[in-house]
């Protein structure tokens, strides 16, 4: 009998430590095991916050939601978020408090950025808060639109295509019957005479331009020789400057002189010319003046 209530009294001591030991853990979890101060957060939208939900510091647990008060305020309702955090934490003036999640599939926690401020916040005072993007309500957005491009844009889009598919088709069948032909006529050309004559054109042409670069480097030469010889004229004239003046003076004055005389030059060419013209005319009616002589007339006699 005593060996029984023994066994009870450990059973008992043993379920009374176990207690003992989850209200500790409990109570560490939802961070009532110290003192805490109590700040404000505001936000229009508190999903997945609850009490109990942890606090954090840049990633660091300092505490957990306390109470969520709905403020029904006609122009801009919102909630109060009463956070408790551990008493003496430092959190700068221009902190801010997000609603935020480590993963996709994480649990909602507040995350509270510290500022830079030098001023920590008073306990009881408020935090500035920042509204946490539903990722979910993107994602629904995004599908909303995905869904109404594929309805509005592209369903019609394939649409059309379907219907300009046969024309297509058509075309690029049009297009291979062309380039095959185009091929077999490329063949027929490229035949092996018309490859050995392509062959002798190129050497030919190879030819050509080394001896157009050879008689380019013998214009090259002509050139430079041209220049000496410029060159030379040049010193010539510049030598024989005043000669060359006295010569064109001469010049000047023997055209002058010709042209004093140039209306009785003219009268003697004139004459020349006419003296000329009766000659040949006598020699054409009769050759033989050339051989006797200008016959006399019949009653001219010598000694007259």
């Amino acid at each position: 009998m005593k060996d029984e209530r023994r066994n009870y009294v450990v059973v008992g001591g043993f379920v009374l430590a176990m207690v003992v030991g989850l209200v500790a853990s409990i109570a560490a979890l939802s961070g009532h095991t110290g003192p805490t101060d109590v700040y404000a957060v505001r936000y229009t939208n508190v999903m997945g916050l609850a009490t109990g939900t942890p606090v954090y510091y840049e990633g660091y647990p300092v505490g957990v939601i306390d109470a969520i008060t709905r403020i029904p305020d006609a122009a801009h309702p919102h909630f109060r978020v009463d956070v408790r955090v551990e008493r003496g934490w430092h959190i700068p003036a221009d902190s801010t408090a997000e609603i935020t999640a480590s993963g996709l599939l994480s649990a909602v926690v507040i995350d509270i950025h510290g500022g830079s401020s030098p001023t920590a916040l008073e306990p009881g005072s408020e935090i500035a808060s920042v509204e946490s993007a539903n990722v979910f309500s993107a994602i629904a957005s995004v599908a909303a639109q995905l869904g109404d491009l594929s309805e509005n844009s592209l369903q019609p889009l394939l649409e059309s295509l379907g219907e300009g598919v046969p024309e297509i088709v058509e075309n690029l069948e049009g297009f291979a019957i062309a380039l095959n032909e185009t091929v077999g006529r490329i063949r027929e050309v490229v035949t092996p005479a018309n490859t050995a004559r392509l062959e002798r054109i190129l050497l030919n042409l190879e030819v050509t331009s080394e001896r157009v670069a050879s008689v380019t480097d013998g214009l090259d030469e002509t050139r430079t020789q041209l220049d000496e010889v410029v060159g030379t004229v040049n010193r010539l004239l510049e030598e024989n400057e005043g000669e060359l003046g006295h010569t064109v003076v001469d010049l000047h004055d023997s055209l002058e002189a010709v042209a004093a005389r140039i209306d009785a030059i003219s009268h003697n060419l004139e004459v020349t010319s006419r003296n000329m013209n009766e000659f040949s005319s006598q020699i054409r009616s009769n050759p033989g003046v050339l051989l006797r002589g200008r016959e006399l007339p019949e009653d001219v006699t010598v000694g007259d």
